[in-house]
């Protein structure tokens, strides 16, 4: 059936998954704008409409893995520190990966090869660090136009990229997966160390 991009709240997401499965198969250069739009059931001209550039019709999985670090961070207590509010899950056991998650970290490590791939994982990476912006100002009491807050949500959110591109790397090239308490304390320490200390303590 057709992706229907106007009546469908997922319809981006969609042919986003669609998009990732066909670079991953025949590669980015061997896929073309029509290609993706076949498989979506549209005509190139709709595709063009809603997506810049081939390679952009990977942002909308990109942004369903990075939007997972703004929920979190969006939801720790000012009352708890960083260590106290990520270790209340109780995480046991390897991370358990989504098919989405496994489509994004695909095209993350792709990107290493694919400079317009990379450029989108950035640009998704770039709009979670004005997310964050607004939930750091709130704990550091810090306006979000100030240099200083700019500085520390910069660092953090390059901290937690680097880190994501590891797991990515990781999981594709090695099959490897974390367990779940480790990947934790991994964020919680990206959060203390690329804040320079500023981050992590309770308000």
């Amino acid at each position: 059936m057709p992706i229907d991009l106007r009546r469908r709240p997922d319809a981006r997401l969609q042919v986003s998954r669609l998009a990732a499965e066909l670079f991953w198969r025949d590669g980015v250069s061997a896929t073309r704008g029509e290609d993706i739009a076949a498989a979506a059931g549209i005509s190139t001209r709709t595709l063009w409409r809603y997506f810049r550039s081939k390679e952009a019709c990977i942002e909308p999985v990109l942004e369903e893995f990075g939007r997972r670090f703004v929920a979190v961070l969006a939801a720790w207590p000012l009352t708890a520190t960083i260590e106290e509010f990520l270790g209340m899950p109780g995480i046991a056991g390897p991370v358990v990966y989504s098919v989405d998650d496994v489509l994004a970290m695909r095209m993350i490590r792709l990107g290493f090869d694919e400079p317009a791939l990379r450029s989108s994982w950035l640009m998704v990476c770039d709009d979670a660090e004005r997310q964050c912006a607004q939930i750091f100002g709130l704990r550091l009491g810090l306006d979000e136009s100030s240099r200083e807050l700019k500085q520390i949500t910069a660092s953090v959110s390059g901290a937690v990229r680097a880190q994501n591109d590891w797991l990515s790397v990781d999981f594709v090239d090695r099959q490897f997966t974390p367990d779940g308490g480790e990947l934790l304390a991994m964020l919680a320490q990206a959060v203390r160390d690329g804040s320079n200390g500023h981050l992590g303590a309770a308000v």
